[in-house]
């Protein structure tokens, strides 16, 4: 068991009050953004083609978040108080990022660990080697669905993009598992599967340290090794039941989406 500072607390009428502002506050930030969106003519709709994929809206998501995040915050602020005059704000800004300050520091040689990995092509030289040997081993029917998703697995704990494992898989293994009689999005499955799986536990993976950062705040003394023996059980379960969940799905012939089943027809 671990300790922490925070305590449940009862919210104080002023807090009360400062949420229902903030509430009122978010609704209208999103109708104005609705406003500018769902009318064929809006302002953040594609200017030429009028359309909402793409449009400045898509391209701006980021920005709009992050503004919708602070104009609630700050009307929470001023509502409850908190912020009384400009210097408050970099004040309130400031103090939050005091308990990041341990994360800030571990995250750095950490992201240098993932870029000298991701620049010497490491993990695509293991991809590529080890699919080889899957796709010249001549496995067919379950023992083939299980060697994707088990190699997908351990790709993903060197590659920290999906998509970049995808683009290397999906050329080899999505016409061999056709040629098996599977649907392509049978293959895509298994290693979404795989991938969801073992993200928690892939060293090269962006929220590991963000993983480890909260487990300290509640058990200062916490290492790398503390968080990969509490989570290591968690990925294994969840990899077992989904395959067995799959399997269940092929042998039975259930549809794996709108009018499509694990078998080529």
């Amino acid at each position: 068991q671990g300790n922490s500072d925070e305590k449940l607390q009862t919210l104080t009428e002023s807090q009360r009050f400062g949420l229902r502002i903030a509430g009122v506050v978010s609704l209208l930030f999103i109708a104005a953004i609705a406003l500018m969106v769902i009318p064929e003519n809006g302002i953040l709709r594609d200017p030429i083609n009028h359309t909402v994929m793409p449009s400045p809206f898509i391209k701006g998501i980021v920005p709009l978040i992050i503004l919708f995040f602070f104009v609630v915050s700050l009307a929470y602020g001023i509502a409850t108080r908190t912020i009384r005059r400009q210097a408050d704000l970099p004040h309130l800004m400031i103090e939050p990022m005091k308990e990041m300050a341990g994360f800030i520091v571990m995250v750095f040689p950490l992201a240098q660990f993932v870029a000298m990995f991701n620049w010497s092509n490491m993990g695509k030289f293991i991809a590529v080697g080890l699919t080889d040997i899957l796709e010249s081993s001549g496995l067919s029917g379950i023992p083939a669905f299980v060697g994707l998703a088990l190699l997908s697995s351990f790709l993903c704990m060197f590659i920290a993009s999906g998509s970049a494992i995808w683009s290397i898989l999906a050329p080899i293994f999505v016409p061999m598992f056709m040629l098996l009689g599977f649907h392509p999005a049978f293959a895509q499955i298994l290693f979404r599967i795989a991938d969801s799986s073992v993200l928690p536990l892939a060293p090269v993976s962006p929220f590991v340290p963000l993983f480890l950062g909260f487990l300290q705040r509640y058990k200062p003394d916490a290492k790398l090794g503390t968080y990969y023996s509490l989570v290591l059980p968690y990925p294994l379960i969840f990899l077992v039941v989904w395959l067995l969940m799959l399997l269940a799905w092929y042998l039975v012939g259930l549809p794996i989406g709108p009018g499509i089943y694990p078998r080529l027809s």
